[in-house]
């Protein structure tokens, strides 16, 4: 696994750090919730991109990791192209902040 065309991913050397709490599990998904009023019910896939979102590892080290992780070979564009969809809707529902 290489970041070779990290020029056609843009996003790829970005950092992101998780907001909110995460209260536990229900039926499968993990919830978080992004303040008092608000709680998510995250699939385990956002829940793991979310976690790993520490505020010092990239976008590019979130998708190697689920490369890694992931038995079947995946097409890294495809990955990538998830993870930033995953982290747009995170930053919209403010379960994430932008750092770099």
């Amino acid at each position: 696994m290489s970041s070779e065309n990290v020029g056609e991913r843009p996003r790829w050397n970005e950092v992101y750090r998780k907001k909110g709490i995460e209260l536990g599990i229900d039926k499968g998904d993990f919830v978080v919730a992004a303040d008092e009023e608000k709680a998510y019910a995250l699939a385990p896939a956002v829940y793991y991109v979310w976690s790993m979102c520490d505020g010092e590892t990239t976008v590019g080290k979130i998708v190697e990791s689920l490369a890694e992780s992931i038995e079947e070979e995946i097409d890294i564009n495809t990955l990538y192209n998830a993870v930033v969809d995953i982290v747009d809707k995170l930053l919209e529902v403010n379960l994430l902040e932008k750092v770099s």
